[in-house]
């Protein structure tokens, strides 16, 4: 049994298209909340907000752990140059200890800055010690095990069917029962992951009532190579092959045609979108009105540490807003709509809306306590408008994960920053050397 936590005397922001509550508290018992609004209460720790906002903690859905001790390693390269050239010989290099080194700094990042859940996609191997990482980091979501063959053309990676389904056996197996971590299904992208390979992991992850993860449509180079080998536009050769439907998220979807869309919308498919890796490397923008017009699920994430360079829901959402108004005008995508997806959207999207993304009686204590008071967000005249065009992730000041607080005043309380400092230091140095860049 954990201890009682009561949040009061603040402004309490239930979900992003419900009107704030002034002098507000939210109460903890047992990892879940408790009651929301104005009332008093006893608990075994009060936190006195004074004033500053209290929101659903930020949900992250496309993220790759493997990499966030690659950052700064492949800088001003277009996507299949970047993957063949830097990013799959640093995965094909990881060893345990790298893989755990990394998700841990990814975790810490996304703590750091209010994400409380993520979905991730690992590489081939070792996925298990990025789920250690998150574990120990205490963290909310679902970690996907790539899957990619001979495909892709880069051997070090290539790894047969029946070896990667072993793999998945064995995660389901040790993690498969976590209150707090589930297993994904991620074959990495069409161009890595034959079309016999995509529909048996489809199967698979039916069968075991998993999520399915892939990237989709981020460049038009891939759109084109996709076509001249199947035929097909990439969101319609996915479906072919079973990559599609209320369990499958797609990242990117940058150049999408109007049928693909509206196959999206038809198959429930969620649609995860990262504007700043879509910035640097040149992807494009995504027509993310388009998307929520039509029905379709879309939600918010940092892609990798290499293409970004920063695991930062706050950057993510004021990007994903100006990118539309610069594309369709003044009016495109309210803030509103923006918090809605990296918290709502990306609740539905893990399949943890009833779990996750507001502040609800019943749901796990994931919230977030954001700073209002500093220079660059005062006066605050609406959450929304602050959260995503004003607010930064240095404005967080406390993260909790079902009813734990994980950063506080400028400290994690999990585990040793210093100590992963000098682990990504040390294990940066060897990786570099292993996949022979450094």
């Amino acid at each position: 049994m954990g201890r009682d936590l009561l949040i009061k005397n603040a402004l309490v922001w239930p979900a992003a298209r419900q009107p704030a509550i002034e002098n507000g508290s939210v109460l903890v018992r047992d990892g879940r909340i408790a009651k929301v609004g104005r009332f008093t209460a006893r608990a075994d720790v009060v936190v006195d907000a004074d004033g500053q906002l209290l929101m659903p903690g930020l949900i992250q859905t496309h993220i790759h752990f493997c990499q966030a001790i690659f950052r700064g390693a492949g800088e001003d390269l277009p996507l299949l140059p970047w993957l063949k050239k830097v990013v799959w010989p640093l995965e094909a290099a990881h060893d345990e200890d790298s893989i755990f080194t990394s998700a841990s700094l990814a975790c810490a990042e996304m703590i750091r800055g209010g994400t409380t859940s993520f979905f991730s996609i690992e590489t081939v191997r070792h996925t298990e010690h990025a789920f250690r990482a998150a574990d120990k980091m205490g963290l909310v979501g679902v970690i996907g095990h790539c899957l990619m063959d001979e495909t892709g053309g880069y051997a070090p990676l290539a790894v047969d069917i029946e070896d990667a389904l072993a793999d998945l056996d064995v995660l389901q197996e040790r993690w498969g029962g976590h209150e707090r971590l589930r297993v994904g299904v991620a074959p990495r992208f069409a161009l890595s992951c034959s079309g016999r390979n995509m529909r048996v992991a489809s199967d698979y992850a039916r069968e075991h009532g998993l999520l399915l993860h892939t990237h989709s449509s981020e460049q038009i180079e891939e759109v084109q190579l996709v076509r001249e080998r199947t035929g097909k536009y990439n969101v319609d050769y996915l479906h072919s092959v079973g990559m599609s439907g209320a369990d499958v998220c797609l990242a990117h979807c940058v150049h999408t045609q109007q049928q693909e869309r509206e196959l999206l919308a038809e198959t429930q498919t969620k649609v995860m979108h990262c504007p700043s890796a879509n910035f640097k490397l040149a992807s494009g923008i995504a027509p993310i009105p388009e998307y929520l017009k039509a029905g379709i699920t879309v939600s918010l994430g940092a892609d990798g540490a290499p293409c970004n360079n920063r695991l930062d829901q706050f950057m993510e959402m004021r990007e994903a807003g100006l990118m539309q108004k610069i594309r369709l005008g003044a009016e495109a995508l309210p803030a509103r709509d923006i918090v809605w997806m990296a918290t709502e959207g990306g609740a539905r999207t893990i399949g943890m809306e009833d779990e996750l993304g507001t502040l609800e009686v019943g749901k796990r204590a994931n919230m977030i306590l954001v700073d209002q008071s500093t220079i660059h967000t005062i006066p605050s005249t609406d959450p929304a408008t602050n959260i995503v065009y004003s607010n930064t992730a240095s404005d967080v000041l406390m993260t909790i994960v079902d009813g734990q607080i994980l950063f506080e005043d400028g400290h994690f309380t999990q585990f040793d920053e210093e100590k992963l400092r000098a682990d990504v230091r040390r294990h940066r140095q060897k990786l570099m050397k292993r996949a022979g860049l450094s």
